[in-house]
């Protein structure tokens, strides 16, 4: 409750408690060179040569000579060419690998000591794992440029291709030694042969046991043999079967790598498992091991972190400006900035069109220019709605289930174009009101787009790793995928396009990350290349009715062109922001306090704020009471308030809509990250939550992930060249983002360069995938600590096993901020009773969010299925968090980050911390790693992260003790974000139920 005191007692406390200093220096990261010797791999292989004279590795990412009786390694390949999958050509001559080079998986070949290198394969298509035939004269590889991955063989001298089975998803090709069949896998499934001469596949009958799911098969020299790896829950066996199918296993260790043995002249195999080299024979012989150390010198950047200003109130230009779209008559603008949607007559002062706290998204123009379609959550769900300008009236149009969002009207005017909750694509009738199905539901596709004579409907969707063109038939369904240029994608599926022009003749969209137009037939197919029209960052493009003017964001300012590429020009928004700082004090009466920094709990304390900060912290007193506000927790326990650092916050906030940050203060975050999002929906809702526009936590955000010229999330970029790399890197710089991350296919020489700009130009930090090489050249952070990347090895304790010195090592002593992201503990739901109950549950978790929940619980308790992307799994939870404390207690980085929304929001970011206590963190070290762990992460522990004065005033209030028991932590009851008081009935309010 809040009692107020007298003014002079007030003037009193003022003179009591002196404002602190509120301009925190600005964070410096030293540059130091560590240095890591390692006898440990984690997912290498290694292969000895013909002769048994010459042994090669590929640790991480890097060739490696190793004495084939053990000792120090000798490096062979620079880190960025990651060098992978070794095999010796049958003379011992050469070693094929495959390196990641121009963006793609190249077959290389390579002399025996690195210095002589030669590309085999080139081309918009990756090629992989290759295999020598038995005369050296032909390598089989894995590659996709037939459309899936199949084996096909390069003949060395020629260079003539062939291919050699056909839609087999085939991986790990293994020649037999007459050189008349290939053994291979076929991905997640049966060990297969196929005939060369006949192209005939069969498959050997292994047995049944899921723990012989075969990897890296390798043909005996006699033919009568194959060794393999067989996986199954947690494990990775060493396997060798005959050509019956009768497999039996060698040896006793339990994670045996995914890569092929080598049979050794004697009948040994040779093999890598659990972090080492070994040799072993088939009659029971004692195993060797070939021991081994490598060094790695890790070179940290040093540079000074970008300085955040919590305090200040001077106005700041508008960037987040979203979905902007140009009128028929061209003369006026309408966006979405500060939660609100604007109209913006070009030239003149932009008004808003709404002004409430809904979420509002995607409005669109009517043929007419009268009305304008968009989506809001002011009916408790994402619904349609259309406003008349002229009169200001709005109307919801549709109905049914789900979320609707994305409109997008025919030429006609009577129909719209949208979209659900579920990526599908549906066309609603405005005159009956009833929708029907057009598009099924897809990952994430662009917003739709009508062809002047309405009887196709288009959009940007994945299909073949790329952000193609997919166009519609209204009337049948029928579609046809379309190249916006010859391998290359549309920048995004968000508001990138395709778009069609209102004649019907050209589709505009970025791509590149510049404004493009593409000549299309009538149904859209392209009639023409593609023809550039900027040279500038360039997003979100619209047209007006004349088909030859188009506007586009450029970095957060509107630009116009025309269809011949007319020089740019700004159309001044002239809008600001101020941020929303508190101001008063007020008095926490705190019965507990654990403020983060110390690991002992304080009782009976009274916290000062004065403003937006903490000016005091002292024991209890009832005369400080008097002339303040005061809040008495004097029965709950004030903790600081929680980072989640791994959030994709935009990936279903046009879902979630004002949902979205009320639930994440309720839950006790008062800060986000995401570490990939659409940018201008990131960058707006970054504004309207500093400027109070929008409830929820402060977010710091980047945009969309930097990705290879392949992709798969929407909230990708595809970077196809350095030329490009420039201009993603200056929408970085001017939209000022908080970190950048990259992603799986991103060239690690780009990713180089994109530490060294985050870090000199913009003082951020970088983040991806990988550990290496990146770790060695001062990319800042790594995600889910075993998430997918390119190299094939994906969430090592769900399917791979385990992670050793080199790893673990190198992320303890680098420093390198890790996300915990870990998804098997969502056993610990079951440790959060009547979770389906809780009113924030309800409140805001829509439909769609709570049936996944309810999915999750039963899989947790048995009571349902677990056929579900990434299920509760407590051996794969233990064995994540005992490295993760391995880590932690090394000095390493260990910070909560769930992937929310792919994980349950909010709800995740407690089962990642309960998992922590429950396998060996102490609540303090697991509280740290959920407050001043991410806040140093992201530079700003000068300011967040613990509960000292002189920092900002986001305090948690919750029953129970989170000091014996994280679970407590949920049990929220009020909370403070930079001394703004909310209770959580407050925050549930619009939304309770």
């Amino acid at each position: 409750m809040l009692r107020l005191r007298t003014a002079a007692a007030v003037l009193a406390l003022a003179t009591a408690f002196a404002a602190p200093a509120l301009a925190a220096a600005p964070q410096v990261r030293p540059a130091r060179t560590v240095v890591l010797e390692t006898s440990e791999g984690s997912d290498f292989s290694a292969a000895m040569s013909p002769r048994g004279d010459r042994l090669v590795m590929d640790l991480q990412g890097m060739l490696w000579n190793v004495p084939v009786k053990g000792g120090k390694a000798t490096r062979l390949t620079e880190d960025t060419f990651e060098a992978m999958r070794p095999r010796w050509s049958p003379d011992g001559s050469q070693v094929a690998v495959q390196a990641y080079t121009g963006g793609m998986w190249r077959v290389w070949t390579l002399s025996p000591d690195g210095k002589r290198r030669r590309q085999l394969t080139d081309g918009p298509y990756d090629a992989m794992h290759p295999a020598w035939s038995p005369d050296g004269k032909k390598i089989a590889f894995v590659s996709d440029r037939g459309g899936a991955d199949d084996l096909w063989i390069l003949d060395i001298a020629s260079g003539a291709m062939t291919q050699a089975t056909k839609g087999a998803m085939a991986q790990e090709p293994s020649w037999s030694p007459d050189g008349m069949k290939i053994a291979f896998v076929q991905a997640y499934g049966p060990l297969k042969v196929v005939t060369l001469a006949t192209g005939a596949v069969e498959t050997l009958p292994l047995p049944a046991d899921a723990a012989r799911r075969p990897t890296g098969p390798s043909w005996s020299p006699d033919g009568e043999q194959i060794a393999y790896v067989g996986f199954g829950a947690q494990t990775g066996r060493l396997m060798v079967t005959d050509l019956a199918g009768n497999a039996r296993r060698v040896g006793d260790l339990d994670n045996a790598f995914s890569f092929a043995p080598t049979w050794l002249a004697d009948g040994r195999l040779l093999y890598t498992a659990n972090g080492k080299i070994r040799t072993i024979g088939q009659s029971g012989a004692a195993p060797a091991e070939i021991a081994f150390s490598a060094r790695f010198d890790m070179k940290r950047g040093g540079y000074t972190r970008k300085a955040y200003d919590f305090d200040g109130t001077t106005p700041r230009p508008v960037k987040g400006i979203s979905a902007p779209a140009l009128s028929p008559d061209g003369r006026q603008v309408v966006f979405k900035a500060l939660n609100d949607l604007w109209l913006l007559p070009i030239g003149g002062t932009a008004r808003k069109l709404t002004s409430d706290a809904f979420y509002e998204s995607d409005p669109a123009w009517s043929p007419d220019g009268r009305q304008i379609a968009y989506a809001s959550d002011k009916a408790g769900t994402t619904r349609l709605f259309v406003m008349d300008l002229a009169s200001g009236q709005t109307r919801q149009v549709g109905s049914g289930d789900g979320a609707q969002l994305s409109p997008a009207w025919s030429r006609d005017g009577a129909r719209l174009a949208y979209q659900t909750d579920t990526g599908e694509t549906r066309i609603l009738d405005l005159a009956s009101g009833e929708s029907r199905a057009l598009i099924p539901a897809s990952d994430s596709p662009s917003r739709p787009s009508w062809s002047a004579d309405g009887r196709t409907v288009a959009v940007a969707a994945v299909n073949q790793r790329r952000n193609r063109i997919l166009a519609v038939d209204v009337a049948s369904g029928r579609q046809a995928w379309h190249d916006p240029a010859a391998f290359r994608s549309i920048s995004t599926r968000g508001d990138d396009g395709p778009l069609w022009s209102p004649d019907g003749r050209w589709m505009a969209f970025s791509m590149g990350g510049t404004l493009w137009v593409l000549p299309v037939s009538a149904d859209g197919a392209p009639s023409g290349p593609a023809r550039q029209l900027t040279r500038e960052a360039s997003d979100a493009p619209s047209w007006a009715a004349d088909s030859r003017t188009l506007l586009y964001l450029h970095n957060g300012q509107l630009r116009l062109t025309d269809i011949e590429g007319a020089t740019p020009r700004t159309v001044p928004t002239g809008l600001t922001w101020t941020q929303d700082v508190a101001r008063g004090r007020t008095l926490v009466h705190a019965g507990a306090l654990w403020d983060g920094a110390h690991e002992a709990v304080r009782r009976d304390v009274d916290i000062l704020v004065e403003n937006n900060r903490i000016a005091s912290i002292a024991p209890h007193s009832d005369a400080a009471h008097a002339g303040v506000a005061v809040v008495d927790a004097s029965g709950l326990t004030v903790t600081p308030g929680l980072f989640e650092m791994h959030n994709h916050q935009q990936m279903r906030s046009k879902l979630l809509g004002d949902r979205q940050g009320r639930m994440w203060l309720a839950f006790g975050v008062t800060s986000t990250r995401s570490p990939g999002d659409p940018v201008y929906r990131a960058i707006e809702d970054r504004e309207s939550l500093a400027s109070g526009a929008r409830i929820g936590p402060r977010l710091f955000t980047t945009g969309e992930m930097l990705e290879g010229s392949r992709l798969m999330w929407a909230f990708s970029r595809p970077v196809e060249s350095k030329d490009q790399l420039a201009i993603e890197l200056s929408r970085a710089k001017d939209l000022e983002y908080d970190l950048i991350k990259t992603y799986m296919r991103f060239p690690s020489d780009w990713q180089i360069e994109v530490a060294d700009f985050g870090h000199k130009a913009m003082g951020v930090s970088t983040t991806s995938h990988f550990i290496f090489p990146g770790v060695a050249h001062g990319v800042d952070g790594a995600e889910h600590f075993g998430g997918p990347t390119r190299w094939g090895f994906v969430f090592p304790h769900l399917f791979r096993g385990d992670v050793y010195g080199d790893t673990l090592d190198g992320l303890a002593r680098s420093g390198m901020e890790l996300t915990t992201t870990n998804f098997s503990s969502k056993l610990s739901l079951l440790d959060l009773p009547n979770i389906l109950d809780d009113p924030r549950v309800r409140a805001f978790y829509p439909p769609w969010e709570m049936a996944s929940l309810k999915t999750t619980i039963a899989c947790a308790d048995k009571s349902g299925p677990c056929n579900f992307f990434l299920p509760p799994d407590e051996q794969g939870s233990r064995l994540t968090v005992r490295d993760l404390l391995r880590i932690k207690r090394a000095g390493g980085s260990v910070m909560i980050g769930t992937d929310a929304p792919l994980d349950h929001p909010a709800l995740s970011l407690f089962v990642n911390m309960m998992s922590l206590q429950t396998y060996g963190f102490t609540p303090f070290e697991t509280l740290q790693a959920a407050t001043l762990v991410p806040a140093r992460a992201q530079g700003v522990d000068a300011d967040l992260g613990s509960i000292e004065p002189g920092k900002l005033a986001d305090l948690v209030f919750v029953e129970g003790d989170p000091s014996k028991s994280i679970a407590d932590l949920i049990r929220v009851r009020k909370v403070m974000k930079a001394g703004k008081l909310y209770d959580v009935e407050e925050l549930l309010a619009p939304f309770g139920r």
